[in-house]
């Protein structure tokens, strides 16, 4: 059985970008929530108006292959002017 994966993903919006970045990412979640192996995909939004994805995926492989899904091209594309750094990723698993 594969080790499930979980990624907490990190936006930091531009100054005054914080509802459009949480719009363009909620519009995404239905498909990216339709991906093989996909058991949860979160929004969250910190008081300090960073953006915050909290996914589990059923395995490390099932992560990598939804990155050619098309919602994710289109974030690439539409999030990158609204924020002020490139996306942090940090990938965890469960010891057994």
């Amino acid at each position: 059985m594969a080790n499930p994966c979980t990624v907490v993903v990190t936006l930091e919006p531009l100054p005054g970008c914080a509802d459009e970045v949480q719009t363009v990412v909620a519009r995404e979640l239905e498909e990216i929530r339709g991906a093989a192996g996909c058991e949860a995909y979160e929004l969250y939004r910190a008081v300090d108006d960073t953006v915050w994805l909290i996914e589990r995926w059923s395995s490390r492989e099932d992560w990598q292959a939804h990155f050619d899904q098309p919602a994710i091209a289109r974030l690439k594309r539409d999030l990158t002017p609204l924020l002020a750094a490139a996306a942090t990723r940090r990938e965890m698993y469960s010891p057994r």
